[in-house]
């Protein structure tokens, strides 16, 4: 039902219709044509309009009267559904109440400008004047609305038969002023035959039993109405929060468009919202790889970690129309299913043999005029279900999902694109000048290994594998006659020179990194004992990465040739090290970094003028 069309007209006109119809024509769904648009959200249409406590607009009035017409062949068949609506008590147990309960029908007539007022928004009427035995009224219609002759023939019925509530013979109905022909309003002269003394007690006697029957019976019918309706509304209630918490997550997701450029953290926390919305117990994003033509699993949330590592690699074809995930990704539809098992999906499959869904839905993630990949959710049990109802969300949340995934896709690539430029900048202003030539690429090896070593998260060491490269940066802020001075550095030239791990982050701010990922630029110089620069952080207020960093810089500075002096050998620069253990260096990072050179796992990156097997046989041989 289109609700924003007003409704000028109580069901108890079209119900009357509808029962006229089905009286003396059989079926009246006939008279539904040329309604489907107004009345198209509305799952029982007969029901609806035959239902006293809805209204229609005019319109929906109009059209069942003008199907009317043609159903049956009689232009005047308004007049006859009117009478009938009398004389066959539909007019509603209120109306008819009323008309009985006043004894006579001059008390009606002058009652009618009530009713008027209470079931119908088409017309005023106007009594314009009554005496026992006939009376003068006038309809005054609407302007604006959807109104024909009709209107007027059924009123007219109406009125001809309200005396037969009492026994008495019809009224003689003579219009005298036509609306629809150009007159200002209806008039109708209505006569009656006035009922005796005798005849009005006698009927009002036997009126108020049969009316204290029928009264009972539509309160029972108007109790089991409500009933209904407050089942449904209940319903809408329910459906009216689901569509709520839907438009929430959109919202969130939305935001996590906005507020997260992360690609890790991106994904598991929109397919999370997800599952919270659906009800689900499980969801996974897989993307397309346009080189190799397949779906590749991204990420997926719902399980236990454990029992996501069979997805780990998994992928399949795109052309590969028998998988569903792949038919969704080449044809861009999406599928919702309650019963996986009446699909016949292939038992062998790795997520049908490994999890076993029930219930599935699986959305294109569409961006840029194409499919980059699906997200699908299942639940093995429960009852929480997806329809086509939820069809819309459910496109507009994957919308909102590709965007995202799109945008951090893209801020990834810029941000490498970024640190790939600084880092071949890094490495030209290194290769020109022969005491730091590769430098920082030694420096990130150590750096890795000795993370590997000390079983730094896997997330941490990606981060020095990435960042290690960039942590003096800030050099290149800095003259290189000073870099390159052979004798010891002016209290100024060493100021100058402690500012390269400031100007280095902010030649990386662009990239909005994290602050562990800063750190390994910003404090690589911090000391344990907190007198480093440029913060004086010290101990574990030195974030773990820049710790690493710090040591392997160190001891590649010490084993390097500088134009003040000459590289220190293997042994001294350990014994270096150990000292520093405790002031300048993390005691737990300075031992593993010994060790790793001890147990000759940098051999194949120490300097070659001190090979480490040499230093094994004069560190092992040590008392």
């Amino acid at each position: 039902m289109h609700w924003d069309v007003e409704r000028h007209n109580s069901c108890i006109n079209t119900r009357a219709i509808i029962d006229y119809v089905e009286r003396h024509y059989g079926s009246p769904h006939l008279l539904l044509r040329g309604l489907e648009e107004e009345l198209g959200d509305v799952d029982d249409p007969l029901a609806f309009l035959r239902d006293s406590h809805n209204w229609v607009s005019a319109g929906v009035v109009t059209r069942m009267y003008a199907n009317a017409r043609e159903l049956t062949g009689d232009p005047r068949v308004a007049y006859q559904i009117g009478f009938e609506s009398v004389t066959h008590q539909r007019l509603g147990y209120i109306q008819q109440i009323l008309l009985r309960a006043w004894g006579s029908p001059k008390v009606a007539v002058r009652r009618l400008e009530t009713i008027n007022q209470k079931f119908n928004r088409t017309k005023d009427l106007e009594l314009v004047s009554a005496t026992s035995d006939q009376g003068l009224v006038r309809l005054h219609w609407h302007e604006g609305l959807d109104l024909t002759e009709d209107f007027c023939l059924v009123n007219q019925g109406i009125y001809s038969a309200i005396p037969t509530i009492w026994g008495l013979p019809p009224s003689r109905v003579e219009e005298t002023a036509c609306y629809f022909e150009g007159d200002e309003y209806c008039e109708y002269r209505v006569r009656w035959r006035n009922p005796t003394l005798v005849q009005r007690v006698r009927m009002l006697i036997q009126n108020q039993r049969s009316l204290l029957g029928e009264s009972l019976a539509e309160i029972e019918h108007d109790k089991q109405l409500l009933e209904h309706k407050y089942s449904e509304v209940q319903t809408l209630n329910q459906q009216l929060m689901r569509k709520i918490e839907q438009i929430l997550t959109i919202q969130q997701a939305s935001a996590a468009i906005l507020s997260e450029l992360d690609y890790g953290k991106l994904i598991p926390n929109v397919l999370s919202m997800f599952l919270k919305t659906i009800g689900y117990k499980r969801a996974m994003i897989m993307l397309v790889d346009g080189v190799n033509q397949k779906l590749r699993y991204e990420a997926g949330v719902g399980m236990d970690p454990s029992d996501l590592a069979p997805m780990d690699g998994y992928s399949v074809s795109i052309d590969r129309t028998s998988n569903l995930l792949a038919r969704v990704a080449q044809s861009g539809q999406p599928l919702i299913t309650q019963d996986a098992a009446s699909l016949n999906l292939n038992p062998k499959n790795l997520i049908i043999r490994k999890y076993q869904p029930q219930a599935i839905v699986i959305l294109p993630l569409t961006a840029q005029g194409g499919v980059i990949g699906i997200l699908a959710a299942d639940r093995p049990q429960g009852s929480a279900t997806v329809t086509g109802a939820d069809r819309d969300y459910l496109e507009v949340f994957a919308n909102q999902v590709a965007l995202a995934i799109e945008n951090a896709r893209m801020y990834r690539d810029l941000k490498e694109s970024f640190l790939s430029t600084v880092k071949s900048l890094a490495q030209a202003l290194e290769a020109k000048d022969s005491y730091t030539r590769g430098h920082s690429e030694r420096v990130t090896t150590y750096a890795v290994r000795l993370a590997t070593r000390l079983k730094m998260a896997e997330k941490e060491v990606d981060m020095l594998k990435r960042l290690g490269m960039l942590h003096d940066v800030g050099k290149i802020a800095i003259d290189r006659q000073i870099l390159n001075k052979p004798s010891q550095l002016s209290s100024e030239d060493r100021e100058l020179v402690r500012q390269h791990p400031s100007w280095g982050q902010s030649i990386i701010q662009p990239l909005k990194l994290s602050q562990a990922e800063i750190s390994i630029v910003r404090h690589h110089h911090e000391r344990w004992d907190g007198l480093g620069y440029p913060d004086g952080l010290s101990g574990e207020g030195i974030p773990l990465p820049a710790r690493v960093i710090s040591v392997a810089d160190s001891f590649d500075a010490m084993t390097s040739d500088r134009p003040y002096r000459n590289a220190m050998g293997l042994r001294d620069a350990l014994a270096e090290l150990e000292r520093g253990s405790g002031n300048q260096f993390d005691p737990q990072v300075a031992e593993a970094f010994v060790a790793l050179v001890r147990e000759g796992f940098l051999d194949d990156v120490l300097p070659r003028v001190r090979p480490a097997s040499r230093l094994r046989h004069l560190v092992l041989a040590k008392p």
